[in-house]
Order: C-alpha cells, then sequence, then structure tokens
C-alpha cells in the first residue's frame, strides 16, 4: 500500500478543504440524512491528488453509511451500470431491519473518462452515461461522482441532465495565492507531510517539507509521493511493494534505475497514465537523471524514435504501445546509472501550456490542431490558420463539434493537462 493510501482522511476535517467547500459536502449528505434532498448526487471535480475519492469516503465515515464503489478499471457500459449501481442504489440492504434509507453511498469514480460508443468492439462503454442518468433519476441513496475535467464531461451525451440533478463542486483548496485560504492550505499540508515524515521515520527538515509543497501544490498525493521518495533512499528505492495501478512517480523512477526490463513492461502495462503523459515525464527528467553528454544524447535518441512511432499513432494504434515500450528500455542505452536521489520534475511543458488546466481552451486547441493535421495530411500551421472555422463549427452546430472531437480523441480526459 502507498503512503497516500495508507494515511489517507478518514473524516470530513482531515481534508484539505476550505471551510465553504467542506460546508457544503455536510449540507448535502445532511439534506439526504433528513430526507430532504433535492439533489440525489454529488459531483466532486478538480485536479488529480486533490483529495476527491478520500471525501467521498469521509463523507460516508460521516454519515455512518458504507461505499459502492465503482472505479476507471471497470467496464461501464449500460448492462454493467445496472448490474453494479443500479441495484446499490435502488434497493435497501436486505439485512437492514428498519429498511432505513440511506445505507450506503454510491461512488462513481472518474465520470468524465466514460468514454462512449455505439460500436462495443471499440471499448467505448456504450449506454454507460444513459443509465448513470437513470441510476440519479431513481436512486434511494446519496451518489458521489468523481472527474478531473468537469468541462469535458458536460459535452457528452446525458451530461446536462445529470449535472442538473446533482451538485458540483470544485475540489481547490484555494482560489489564489494571496487569501486566507491558501495559508490553511500550506500550514495543513505541512503538517501532513511533517506527521507522515515522524511516523515513517522519514529524515526530512521543514525546509524540505516546503519545497515539497511547493513543487506539488494543491496536489496532496503528490506530495506524499516526494515524501516516499526521501524515505526510498535509505530503503533501496524500487525493491519494496507497491500497488499493482503503479504512480507516476515509481515509472520515472523504475525507467530510469531498473535493470530488469521485463519489469519495466509490467509496471508500464498497468500504469493509469497515458503513454504521453509517461513520455513526457521521462523526456522532462533526462538531464536531471543522467550527468554523462554521451549517455544523455543516447537516451534522448531513443526517446525521439519512440516520439515518432507515437507521432504515427493515428494510422495505426499499436503504434502507441511501440512509443511505451521504447521510452521504457531507454536505460538500456546509459553506461553509468545514478545512484543519487533525483527530485523528479512535473513536465514543463504542460505546466506552460496552462498550469494544470488553468488554460484547457488553448491545449484543447493544441491537440485538436495536433490531430486535425495527422489525419488531414496538412500541416499543422495550416490547421491552425483556420482554427476560426472549427470556433464556429462549436458554436453553430454542437453537434458537428462533437463529432469531430470524439474523433479525435479530444472529449477523453486528457491526462497530460492535469
Amino acid at each position: 500500500m502507498s503512503l497516500a493510501d495508507q494515511y489517507r482522511p478518514t473524516d470530513l476535517n482531515g481534508l484539505l478543504l476550505s471551510n465553504e467547500t467542506r460546508h457544503a459536502m455536510v449540507s448535502w449528505i445532511d439534506s439526504w440524512l433528513q430526507h430532504s434532498e433535492t439533489k440525489k448526487a454529488l459531483i466532486l471535480w478538480g485536479q488529480q491528488g486533490i483529495g476527491k475519492t478520500s471525501a467521498a469516503y469521509a463523507i460516508a465515515s460521516y454519515a455512518g453509511i458504507p461505499v459502492v464503489e465503482m472505479n476507471a478499471s471497470e467496464q461501464r457500459n449500460k448492462e454493467s451500470m445496472k448490474k453494479i449501481a443500479l441495484m446499490a442504489s435502488e434497493y435497501h440492504d436486505l439485512f437492514e431491519i428498519y429498511g432505513k434509507t440511506p445505507d450506503r453511498i454510491i461512488l462513481i469514480d472518474e465520470a468524465d473518462n466514460i468514454f462512449e460508443s455505439r460500436n462495443k468492439a471499440s471499448g467505448g462503454d456504450t449506454g454507460g452515461m444513459s443509465e448513470l442518468l437513470e441510476i440519479i433519476k431513481n436512486t434511494k441513496n446519496p451518489i458521489v461522482i468523481t472527474m478531473n475535467d468537469y468541462y469535458s464531461f458536460r459535452s457528452k451525451n446525458y451530461a446536462n441532465d445529470i449535472i442538473s440533478r446533482s451538485l458540483p463542486i470544485e475540489m481547490a483548496p484555494y482560489k489564489r495565492k494571496n487569501e486566507s485560504n491558501y495559508k490553511t492550505f500550506f500550514t495543513g499540508a505541512h503538517k501532513i507531510l511533517k506527521d507522515i515524515g515522524m511516523k515513517e521515520n522519514i529524515n526530512i527538515s521543514d525546509l524540505q517539507i516546503n519545497e515539497i509543497i511547493k513543487a506539488n501544490e494543491p496536489d496532496i498525493r503528490a506530495m506524499i509521493n516526494d515524501l516516499y521518495l526521501y524515505k526510498s533512499i535509505e530503503i533501496n528505492y524500487g525493491e519494496n511493494f507497491r500497488d499493482s495501478s503503479e504512480s507516476i512517480y515509481y515509472l520515472t523512477s523504475d525507467t530510469f534505475r531498473k535493470e530488469d526490463y521485463s519489469q519495466i513492461l509490467s509496471s508500464l502495462y498497468k500504469m493509469d497514465e497515458d503513454t504521453d503523459f509517461y513520455m513526457k515525464w521521462i523526456d522532462e527528467n533526462i538531464p536531471y537523471e543522467y550527468t554523462d553528454p554521451e549517455d544523455v544524447m543516447n537516451v534522448y535518441d531513443m526517446i525521439s524514435i519512440a516520439d515518432v512511432y507515437y507521432g504515427n499513432r493515428f494510422r495505426d494504434f499499436a503504434l502507441s504501445n511501440y512509443a511505451m515500450e521504447i521510452t521504457g528500455g531507454i536505460s538500456l542505452m546509459a553506461k553509468k546509472r545514478n545512484s543519487h536521489y533525483v527530485k523528479y520534475n512535473f513536465p514543463s511543458y504542460i505546466k506552460k501550456l496552462g498550469m494544470r488546466k488553468k488554460n484547457m481552451e488553448l491545449y484543447n486547441t493544441l491537440i485538436f490542431s495536433n490531430r486535425m493535421a495527422a489525419i488531414s495530411h496538412a500541416s499543422i500551421a495550416i490547421i491552425s490558420k483556420n482554427m476560426w472555422f472549427y470556433h464556429i463549427v462549436r458554436q453553430k452546430d454542437k453537434k458537428l463539434y462533437s463529432f469531430l472531437t470524439a474523433i479525435l480523441g479530444i472529449i477523453e480526459k486528457q491526462r497530460s493537462s492535469k
């Protein structure tokens, strides 16, 4: 179990939230407990690692009821939604003597990743959104829906009806760094990391903790992962137990430092991140990991080859896996291994595009241009010059624009914008 899971907050007071956000969550679940609910579902949205899933479990703890979870790893088509979520939401616990409601919370995790397709062979969660709407309409228990990209979710079929029956809450502990909420967040994050450090016997100073916070804020999970890296120096990093769902931090370190390529591939095929996000992490941190100029040159040559394969994935989607596997083997090109601790940095390219989602429109425009250029055999410059046309289509013909974005994959969650 990772440190982030091990020290997951168990109540609402343990979450790094503003008082307004915490009060809104309490008011929503209280309305259910008092049988006066007007919003059947709670939508918690915000960047990854901010504590959305933890908040769902904390709300359940507050209400004294269990959680029935449907996560992103499960297929979420119409039939699966019926079997897991519908039965849990419409019916009471058969062993509950008084049949009280609510008797559980239904958690639908990462709902913005529900990719609908009419063709089951394409892997889409066929009928998932329409069934989710029916579940919310008929539920006898509160439903918590989490997502990273609220605005992408809004573009899906049935999303507006789902949102109108839900209470959306942005999981943002602060808006600006010059407000009191930021000071409260920073103090709370420091206390959490210091407490974990003491319990795990991690030798780290207050200054180092502050650096971890500033490098990752407001992503508390990333902060705890960085804290783990300090600990890993003393316990032979990479040899300890970890979850099957590999963190990008672990993947980055394994790619650079593991000698067993088959183990690296095993981790890559378990990862939740997409290939593009993973490659950007590796590309960003090559200069920090390798000090020998020849090693740096050889490794960059290898990742450039991987990038060529990834850039041609629209001709054959299998090329994306080839790119991932080539990137996973870059350490084989390096003669000198680094045995010292390296602070892996978030890809600066993604930060410049929008500071982790603050400029999603610009990011999606760039993705749109790149992908449209790839399938139309035109240059990115030509597509960019004619973006005015697609903006008009977006305003005047939403059905056509949704069709285009679905083909290009923009309707899916852009992990690299986190």
